[in-house]
């Protein structure tokens, strides 16, 4: 059974039952912290752990992917469309491929980009201002 950590628990439950459905034992963090430090998730990883899911507030870098690594770590994907917190370098050094989830974020951008447009349209902000 494949050991898979997940630094926060994430929305529904598709992602966990795949997982599942793979033979892997999905263990969620569940420290009170809002961001976890490298110490935090250094601990979650321990020393056997196959793969991590991480997030974009995470410093993925040679620390977190050595961890993972000498846990027996061969996957790491981020919980997000961006990697700007993840060094590509430092994952490709151990041999851990990395993931990300593109799309996403795709209809929400959509969504803020014409709530924004019509907020400026409409004058929305001044309005506000001027009722209150």
């Amino acid at each position: 059974e494949k050991r898979v950590v997940v630094t926060k628990d994430l929305p529904g439950f598709r992602w966990i039952n795949v997982l599942a459905n793979a033979g892997c034992k999905v263990e969620v963090c569940t420290h009170p912290d809002t961001i976890l430090d490298n110490s935090t998730i250094k601990a979650l990883i321990s020393d056997n752990c196959d793969g991590a899911i991480g997030q974009l507030t995470e410093d993925w870098g040679e620390e977190l992917f050595g961890a993972l690594r000498s846990a027996g770590g061969t996957a790491f994907s981020t919980y997000a469309v961006g990697y700007n917190n993840v060094s590509i370098p430092a994952a490709t050094a151990v041999g851990i491929p990395v993931g990300n989830t593109p799309g996403v974020l795709t209809e929400t951008t959509a969504e803020i980009a014409v709530a924004l447009t019509m907020a400026a349209a409409k004058r929305v902000v001044e309005a506000d201002e001027f009722m209150r």
